[in-house]
């Protein structure tokens, strides 16, 4: 699948992963932010309505036909895509099965390959439209690469200078792909995030034209609330609820130090990881993480109050002293912050992270240091 689909595309190809595109995102929201040039730039998260249920066959058929697919990989495929029967439940009893016109198969092991190929047709007309400059991308710093846009699967982010001439081009581009696809553009939850250097003239245009919503948050992207200013406590309120609710809905008063370790590494550091991997979390949010294990472990009740015999510190320390080696939140987020760095050093990492210029990726290995 890799020689297919380009690095912008990171959904179920090998090395690939969400975290390289929401640093990516992350980093460019944060080049929008600091921008002081003449021309603003614009982030568009597109929704497509039902996905899979609406790729036309006729185009998948033309999609493996153009990545030089077998044609007996071809009729073996449309076979398997076209074969299905699925049937209704209706008050728990199943009807008559039938034979549906379009659509991947939800849960087909197959459909999550066949619905990215059809996708990367949109980024080959994105980067046909750069290559002859109808479609400006967006720079990630001064001197830095460019980005037109970023995929995963059917969460889809288009990134251009803010021009009536951009907006033209997309809105195009968009009207070719899902006519040929069948796809459809969900424009009342499409938002078009913009920079604050950009004219207010302008910006009307654009929303007027493309039809989205405009906004000053982009909220979540693949799972990762999106910083547009300063972090604050506020933005990950919900990841703290999340934990707390998880603690309270436990009933582990039988449990004894152990136990209650075991569920804190097991699951309580467990569930903010996947934002730890990303984002740099404010001191204050590491601490009411650590606070909500520090109460578990001694009360093993949220509303409960007991006295901590042990200094917090102690408790943490590695089971090889003694202790119950719970991990501590800031040390968790810097671990897995360390891993970038190291997949720069090692060379292991995506393609993405693989063609940085020389003088960006000097300058990120410089900065780090590891001790052992």
């Amino acid at each position: 699948m890799s020689k297919f689909v380009s690095p912008l595309q990171s959904s179920f190809i090998p090395r690939r992963g969400t975290h390289d595109n929401i640093i990516v995102i992350q980093e460019m929201l944060h080049s929008l932010r600091k921008s002081h040039s003449k021309i603003g730039g614009m982030i568009i998260k597109l929704d497509l309505e039902k996905a899979y249920d609406k790729i036309n066959w006729r185009f998948l058929e033309q999609t493996l036909e153009f990545f030089d697919f077998p044609l007996r990989i071809i009729r073996l495929t449309m076979f398997c895509v076209k074969s299905a029967r699925p049937r209704v439940l209706w008050n728990g009893e199943p009807l008559q099965a039938f034979s549906p016109k379009c659509g991947l198969r939800q849960g087909d092991t197959l459909s999550p390959y066949l619905f990215v190929l059809c996708v990367e047709r949109l980024a080959y007309l994105i980067n046909e439209a750069a290559e002859d400059y109808s479609w400006i991308p967006l720079p990630s710093c001064r001197g830095g690469p460019k980005f037109s846009h970023l995929f995963f699967a059917d969460d889809l982010m288009l990134m251009a200078k803010a021009t009536s001439e951009n907006a033209y081009t997309i809105g195009k581009i968009l009207e070719v792909f899902c006519a040929n696809s069948g796809l459809m553009v969900n424009d009342s939850k499409s938002r078009v995030f913009f920079s604050r250097n950009t004219n207010q003239g302008v910006k009307r245009h654009i929303v007027n034209h493309l039809k989205f919503g405009c906004t000053t948050d982009l909220g979540k992207y693949l799972g990762v609330h999106l910083v547009h200013s300063r972090a604050s406590v506020s933005l990950y309120r919900g990841l703290i609820d999340k934990v707390q609710s998880r603690l309270s809905s436990w009933k582990a008063k039988m449990l004894n130090f152990a136990g209650c370790s075991t569920l804190i590494n097991a699951i309580i550091t467990a569930m903010p990881s996947h934002v730890m991997k990303t984002t740099w979390l404010p001191t204050s949010v590491c601490d009411l993480l650590d606070k909500l294990n520090r109460a578990f472990l001694w009360a093993t009740d949220g509303n409960q109050k007991k006295i901590h015999t042990v200094k917090w510190e102690k408790v943490a320390r590695d089971k090889s002293l003694g202790r119950l080696g719970i991990r501590e939140a800031r040390k968790i987020n810097i671990s897995f912050l360390a891993k970038i760095g190291w997949k720069l050093l090692g060379k292991t990492q995506s393609k993405l992270w693989m063609e940085p210029p020389e003088d960006v990726e000097l300058l990120i290995l410089e900065d780090i240091k590891f001790s052992v």
